[in-house]
């Protein structure tokens, strides 16, 4: 068995192993490498700084590091880790880790991140095995929006923007929380074509935003101005979203942020998954 970078390695090849390897996943899918070329480039992937163990050139399991800065930090982001079923229980995510390691550390950075699902032990035992600690708690939802327009909320407007002509210097302002890696706005400006900025406007000003991606009604970050919430802003929204789309996914809400999980509840969003975000520390 080899480790090495998957530098060299053809898109449409990588796309096998990785169909293969989630191919009995907690949500089993199956993607195109459209999807993961989209995927990877939102994440910001380097593939010099991935890795994968190769059997006589075979790639049976791999690790995909998105490469970029956090909160001051120069971070390592995990964007797929997968072993074809046939290569579990060798402890190849390890050892991919033990060579990657090293690596990351001499590139200057400072922290590893990921994210797995809280049902897979094996996953978890082995990220803490190689020092990964858990940062925080990820709740992600989806279902039909079921809510009604307020009536004093005729007056508001609603509209798009193309994510690169949205302001995005004090989106912060609208946050509860910190989005995770695939839900930034690095990510969403990396991958502007995919997406939608829909904004809440009264006497024109915005009030409110979500960005959502075009496709399929996955909603990336949403956020009400701290002096406008409770006035039904967020509701005339996710209304909005929700006529247009039949599904609305929303993923990685900090659970620390209960007021944004009651609000999602309240509009028809229902828990279909919780997740660790997990650190290591480099420097």
């Amino acid at each position: 068995m080899l480790i090495k970078s998957v530098k060299d390695l053809e898109l449409q090849e990588f796309t096998t192993c990785f169909n293969e390897a989630f191919s009995d996943y907690v949500i089993p899918f199956h993607v195109s490498s459209e999807y993961l070329a989209d995927k990877f480039a939102g994440a910001g992937v380097n593939y010099q700084m991935s890795f994968g163990a190769f059997d006589q050139e075979k790639l049976v399991a791999f690790v995909m590091h998105g490469i970029g800065d956090r909160n001051g930090e120069s971070t390592a982001f995990n964007t797929g880790t997968g072993v074809v079923p046939l290569y579990r229980g060798r402890r190849l995510v390890e050892q991919i880790y033990r060579h990657a390691l090293p690596i990351l550390k001499e590139a200057h950075i400072q922290k590893c991140l990921l994210e797995v699902i809280q049902t897979n032990d094996k996953a978890i035992k082995a990220y803490t095995a190689i020092g990964f600690q858990i940062h925080r708690e990820l709740v992600c939802f989806k279902g039909r929006i079921d809510v009604t327009l307020p009536d004093d909320h005729r007056h508001t407007f609603i509209t798009m923007v193309r994510p690169e002509k949205f302001d995005w210097t004090s989106v912060h302002s609208y946050w509860n929380f910190e989005p995770s890696w695939e839900q930034s706005v690095h990510a969403i400006l990396r991958n502007p074509h995919l997406y939608d900025v829909v904004t809440i406007r009264e006497e024109n000003k915005i009030c409110g935003y979500a960005v959502i991606k075009s496709a399929t009604g996955a909603v990336l970050q949403f956020g009400i101005l701290q002096e406008k919430r409770n006035r039904g802003f967020g509701r005339s929204l996710f209304h909005w979203m929700g006529e247009r789309y039949s599904i609305i996914t929303v993923n990685n809400v900090d659970k620390r942020d209960t007021n944004s999980i009651r609000f999602l509840q309240s509009v028809g969003l229902d828990v279909y998954i919780e997740q660790y975000e997990m650190e290591k520390e480099l420097s």
